[in-house]
C-alpha cells in the first residue's frame, strides 16, 4: 500500500508543485529535498548520506513531489537519524498551504500506523483543521501496552508511537480541550507523563506527590517523568515556590525532589540562588543537604562560587570535589579556579 501511495502521489500532477526554472545569470537555488533525496539514494559512503540527511533537516517540502520523497525515506529507512531528519524537514513547513494538505490526509486515512505518523506530523505543521478528527480518533484508541518495548511487533511499536505524536501533537495544538484525554491516557501509560509535564506544568505539579506514593507502578512512572519533562522559564518561574515546598517535603520521591531541584536552580535569580545556599547552610542532614546542592549549582550564578569553592576543598565524596572543581573552571577559568581554591 505505501509503494502505491507515493508512485501516485509522484503522478498525479494536481498535488505536485512545479520549481519555476532559474534565472539565467541569478543565484543558485538551493537543492530540494527531491534533489537531496536522490543523492541520498545513489550515496555509497555512509559519511556523505549523514551529510545529506543533514541538509535534508535544514530543507523544507515546497511540494508534493517533495512531501511524497520524504515519505519514501521514512518507509524505507527505519534508523532513528534518518526518521529524524525528515521530521526536521516536515517541521519546517510553512502552515496553511491548502496545496498540501490533501497529501496528509492521504496518509492519516492509510491503515499503516507508518504512514499515519507521517500524517499527523504534516497535518500539525500545516495546522490542517480537517484532519483534527482523525488525529483525535488516533490519540483516543487505547494503549495496546503500557510501554512501547512491551510491544514484541514493529507494527505495533509504530501503532503506539503513532497514538504517542497523536497526543503530543493534540496537547500543543488544543492544550485546554486535549487536557482530559491526556489525563485519560496517562493512566493507560506513563509515558503520557512526559506530555503532561511539558505541556501541563501547572496542572500536573500539584499531582506528583499523589501519583509517587500511590503505589501504582504506572503512577509513580508517569511522575517521575512528568518531574523530567523540561517547562519553559515563565513556568518554572510561575511555580518556584510550590516547587520549593515539595523540595522540602522529605516524604516525597527522591528522584522527583532531585529533578525540582535541578528545575527551582536553572530558573534562579542571584538573589534567589544565594538564597539556595543560605537554607543548604541550615540543613543539618547530609543526605538532605544535597538537593540544595543540586538547585544551587544548578544555577550557575556567581552567588554559588564561594560555595563550590567549598565542595572542591573539602566534600567527603572525590566525586563531589571533582564535580564541585569542574563547574568552578567552567565558570571562571582554569586559573582562576585553582586560585580560589588553593587560596587560604
Amino acid at each position: 500500500m505505501i509503494n502505491v501511495l507515493f508512485a501516485a502521489l509522484l503522478l498525479n500532477g494536481s498535488l505536485l508543485a512545479r520549481s519555476a526554472a532559474p534565472v539565467e545569470g541569478g543565484p543558485v537555488a538551493a537543492p530540494s529535498v527531491t534533489v537531496l533525496k536522490d543523492r541520498f539514494i545513489e550515496a555509497v559512503n555512509g559519511a556523505e548520506r549523514t551529510r545529506i540527511l543533514d541538509q535534508i533537516a535544514r530543507t523544507p517540502p515546497r511540494s508534493g513531489q517533495d512531501v511524497a520523497h520524504l515519505f519514501d525515506l521514512f518507509s524505507r529507512f527505519t534508523d532513528t537519524y534518518t526518521r529524524d531528519s525528515v521530521m526536521a524537514s516536515l517541521a519546517r513547513l510553512e502552515p496553511g498551504n491548502p496545496q498540501l494538505e490533501p497529501l496528509f490526509m492521504t496518509y492519516l486515512r492509510q491503515p499503516e500506523p507508518e504512514a499515519q505518523l507521517f500524517g499527523v506530523n504534516g497535518a500539525f505543521r500545516l495546522r490542517s483543521r480537517v484532519a483534527l478528527p482523525m488525529i483525535r480518533d488516533i490519540a483516543a484508541r487505547k494503549f495496546g501496552a503500557s510501554s512501547v518495548t512491551e510491544n514484541n511487533m514493529m507494527t505495533e511499536r509504530n501503532s503506539w508511537w503513532t497514538q504517542y505524536e497523536a497526543l503530543s501533537v493534540l496537547a500543543q495544538w488544543e492544550p485546554e480541550k486535549s487536557y482530559p484525554l491526556l489525563e485519560k491516557k496517562g493512566q493507560e501509560s506513563a509515558k503520557v507523563g512526559a506530555l503532561l509535564g511539558r505541556y501541563y506544568w501547572k496542572k500536573t505539579l500539584p499531582k506528583l506527590k499523589g501519583w509517587s506514593q500511590s503505589g501504582g507502578l504506572i503512577d509513580s512512572e508517569r511522575a517521575s517523568l512528568a518531574a523530567a519533562a523540561p517547562i519553559d522559564l515563565a513556568e518554572a518561574r510561575d511555580t518556584r515556590e510550590l516547587m520549593l515546598r515539595l523540595l522540602r517535603d522529605p516524604k516525597l520521591d527522591q528522584e522527583i525532589r532531585r529533578l525540582l531541584a535541578l528545575k527551582i536552580g536553572v530558573s534562579s535569580t542571584d538573589e534567589e540562588a544565594e538564597a539556595l545556599v543560605a537554607e543548604h547552610d541550615t540543613v543539618k542532614d547530609e543526605s538532605e543537604r544535597l538537593y540544595w546542592v543540586t538547585a544551587a549549582f544548578s544555577s550557575r550564578s556567581p552567588k554559588v562560587i564561594p560555595l563550590l569553592v567549598r565542595y572542591a576543598r573539602q566534600a567527603a565524596d572525590p566525586l563531589m570535589r571533582k564535580g564541585a572543581t569542574a563547574q568552578l573552571i567552567d565558570m571562571v577559568g582554569d586559573a582562576e579556579a585553582r586560585k580560589l581554591i588553593d587560596a587560604k
